[in-house]
């Protein structure tokens, strides 16, 4: 085989054996088996794949089928993969017809020529190594991934590899044979979460307790050259604790989506409607990017898409923590993933009566609840659970507050019972905890007010006692006044019957 040839072939094969990521250029460590001379037929053969995730530092340049020193920074392994090496039929590597017809070769036109003497890899370990068996012939291999590991977006594009392969006239070392080849296939990967967004503190969000937002993120995937996003999907799955809000209260966010540039956290403009959709059922919302929102996504691989879905607490688990999952659908890979979050509620019981054995439950009391004590002071800014401000205990003294995100809120009375004082104190600070209210230890997630009765600003007349002193006063003084009136009448008639002078 002429020298041309070899580069030639080289050349072809060396650029196919990678064509969805590309390993550096490197000498071979020293157990690696690179031969000069003729093929060795009787020299063993083996095929390594290491699979890693193509990311925006990935190296770009041509592999050379040799194993990379220890310590190469290649990014993420991904374990799960398995490749399938299906021999092309009519190259005879014996031959320099063989290898020449060979480099003339593309995967696509191999893929038409392939025997039924396949071999399958091991899936690739957490390290990323999969290895295929040590029994392949001498030939021309069409490799392509028929698994993919978990979080890839693509597949690797399929590649031709020989065993042995070429160094090439420009090799290091130059115009030798691999026996033992490595090759470094990488895949596009999207990185999925879903977690629950904590509102502002003192936020209209924050004041309405049972609203849960969650963020699905989604990185854009690095693609390899000629790879585009043909799909990229997000859908969030409630469970019946939640439901959408597709009119949240007065200064909360919708439902939205951000795009963010890699390593710049300045959102990118994207329209719904034209960018992107948003199709909501009673227990799923989907986020679909239509054509122009994937070109979009293509030019800020290794951005980030969050899907800030706003939610309502609408019960609570036994376990007290809702539990909610997502899944990405991108390019056809699929990934799903689960976010929790605590909720609780609380209890208010009012009541008259010192003696806790002895306690009557009072019906009428209004309560409110609030994020701080400045605003309870002020009795400002109430807590809204579903639109609702104030609640009332019922005729056994207690009202619940149903839903209620675990944190501290103050609890006060505005009206008491009637004919009842308000309490002292009547405002309380509490802590809501995940789950519901127990009333028995241990006590969590409810408070109770002490009543007394009205006191009147007026005196009832008393009977016995000093009662009956006050009322023979009383008659004595009536008695004097009657006697005084007889004198001052006897008087005037006395006066009235002496002569005029």
């Amino acid at each position: 085989m002429t020298t041309s040839t070899i580069r030639r072939v080289t050349a072809a094969l060396g650029a196919l054996a990678v064509a969805a990521g590309a390993a550096l250029v490197t000498v071979a460590p020293a157990q690696a088996v690179t031969l000069p001379g003729n093929i060795d037929t009787a020299q063993a053969r083996s095929l390594t794949v290491h699979k890693y995730a193509l990311g925006p530092n990935s190296p770009q340049a041509m592999g050379t089928g040799q194993q990379l020193p220890a310590g190469t920074n290649l990014g993420t392994p991904l374990p799960g993969a398995v490749f399938t090496a299906t021999q092309v039929a009519g190259i005879d590597l014996s031959t320099s017809a063989g290898w020449a017809e060979a480099g003339n070769l593309t995967p696509q036109t191999a893929a038409n020529r392939l025997t039924t003497s396949v071999f399958t890899s091991t899936p690739s370990s957490t390290t990323g190594l999969a290895t295929f068996p040590s029994d392949m012939p001498i030939a021309l291999f069409y490799v392509q991934e028929t698994v993919l590991p978990e979080d890839a977006t693509n597949p690797t594009a399929p590649f031709l590899v020989t065993l042995p392969f070429p160094t090439g006239p420009s090799g290091a070392p130059a115009n030798q044979w691999i026996y033992d080849v490595h090759v470094y296939p990488k895949n596009a990967v999207t990185e999925l979460t879903k977690t629950r967004v904590a509102p502002p503190a003192n936020s209209a969000e924050a004041r309405n307790p049972d609203l849960v937002r969650w963020a699905i993120a989604a990185s854009i995937p690095t693609l390899a050259a000629g790879d585009g996003i043909d799909s990229f999907v997000l859908t969030d799955n409630i469970p019946t604790s939640l439901e959408y809000v597709p009119t949240p209260p007065t200064g909360v966010l919708p439902t939205n989506v951000v795009v963010t540039p890699a390593g710049n956290n300045l959102p990118q403009t994207f329209l719904e409607g034209t960018d992107y959709t948003i199709d909501t059922t009673a227990g799923s919302q989907t986020l679909t990017f239509t054509p122009t929102g994937r070109t979009k996504l293509a030019g800020l691989q290794g951005g980030l898409v969050t899907f800030n879905v706003l939610t309502r607490a609408v019960s609570i688990p036994p376990s007290g923590s809702i539990v909610n999952s997502a899944t990405a659908n991108i390019n056809g890979a699929t990934e799903t993933v689960t976010g929790t979050t605590p909720i609780g509620q609380l209890t208010v019981y009012a009541y008259e009566g010192a003696n806790v054995n002895a306690r009557t439950p009072l019906e009428g009391a209004v309560y409110r609840v609030f994020l701080t004590q400045q605003d309870a002071d002020r009795n400002e800014n109430p807590v809204l659970i579903d639109g609702v401000s104030s609640w009332t205990t019922g005729a056994d003294g207690y009202v619940e507050i149903p839903i209620i995100t675990p944190g501290t809120y103050y609890v006060r009375e505005l009206t008491a019972p009637t004919g009842f004082q308000l309490p002292t104190p009547d405002r309380i600070a509490t802590q809501v905890v995940a789950g519901e209210t127990s009333i028995v230890a241990p006590v969590r997630n409810y408070v109770e007010f002490a009543h007394n009765q009205v006191i009147p600003a007026f005196m009832l007349p008393l009977t016995g006692g000093d009662g009956a002193v006050w009322f023979g006063v009383g008659g004595a003084s009536l008695m004097l006044l009657a006697i005084g009136a007889a004198i001052v009448v006897t008087r005037r008639r006395a006066s009235a019957a002496q002569p005029i002078a």
